[in-house]
């Protein structure tokens, strides 16, 4: 993707979960939320970061997830996905999920690098000026659940960390610049130690603090150890909202967007302004009014 002006803006949702049709009332919200905060901020990319939608007990949520779709692709808005814990956990696949984002969405990023293992897809969307890489988009799917039954949720694939690896090796300049930024859904285990490292926002959570796996493949290290890497946004976590710096990482938690979801903090979503000259990431939660 190129840069249009001297700086870039994404604005990231997550953790939608809308559910059966016809809508809810807060399944309404959210759609207006969303309308609200695209209008206002004019993003140059959407992100969303999964759990689009809430399979479990919903009746064609393929439905559901075309209607979704199909919102966000009036906007004319390149959008790109991630997939949480909550997407397939009925009747759907992940691969269902894609070919309807592929036949609906017109305006895709340009995805490169795609890697798919075990349904779940990693790719890289590089932003571009003149033909030079400015920042890396890494999109990783953090898929679901913990089948082995160590924890809640699922881990990192190792051969996703090594697609991380060898994907992030390419794109290095060795400038020591931090032009590199993960999304997935599901937040690592270091995300348990950068929770008393935050740089704003809030930890709310009262369940577990943080709800990540307890297995680490490694993900964390490889970001770290690349030094390219400016840091990791994800989702899941309804009542977290901070970011964190973590070892020189930024480990953050965007803000939930969805009203069908649980949580105390107000909705809304968060934007990364990514500046060209000087090189520089920045990021903000934008939260919905009390009232809406």
């Amino acid at each position: 993707m190129e840069f249009r002006n001297d700086t870039f803006k994404i604005l990231q949702l997550t953790d939608t979960h809308f559910g059966n049709l016809p809508h809810h009332a807060d399944d309404i919200r959210t759609f207006d939320l969303i309308d609200k905060l695209i209008t206002n901020e004019a993003p140059d990319l959407i992100v969303h970061t999964g759990d689009i939608i809430w399979s479990d007990g919903v009746k064609d949520p393929d439905k559901v997830f075309r209607i979704v779709m199909e919102f966000i692709d009036k906007y004319d808005i390149p959008f790109a996905i991630t997939f949480g814990n909550h997407d397939t956990e009925e009747t759907v696949t992940r691969s269902d999920l894609r070919a309807i984002y592929d036949e609906v969405i017109r305006n895709k990023p340009e995805m490169k690098d795609s890697f798919i293992v075990a349904d779940k897809e990693s790719y890289t969307i590089p932003l571009t000026n003149n033909g030079e890489d400015i920042a890396i988009l890494y999109v990783i799917d953090s898929g679901a659940d913990d089948r082995f039954g160590y924890g809640t949720y699922e881990w990192v694939l190792p051969e996703q960390v090594e697609w991380f690896r060898k994907t992030s090796e390419k794109y290095k300049k060795n400038d020591g610049v931090k032009r590199g930024i993960v999304f997935q859904h599901i937040p690592l285990p270091e995300y348990w130690d950068s929770k008393d490292e935050l740089l704003y926002g809030v930890q709310l959570e009262t369940n577990e603090a943080i709800s990540a796996p307890k297995i680490n493949t490694g993900l964390f290290s490889n970001m770290a150890l690349n030094g390219e890497i400016w840091g990791m946004l994800v989702g899941h976590d309804h009542d977290n909202n901070f970011d964190s710096l973590h070892y020189g990482i930024h480990l953050a938690f965007a803000n939930s967007t969805g009203y069908q979801a649980y949580g105390d903090v107000r909705k809304g979503g968060t934007v990364i302004e990514i500046s060209k000259d000087p090189f520089e990431i920045k990021t903000r939660n934008v939260q919905a009014d009390e009232d809406n």
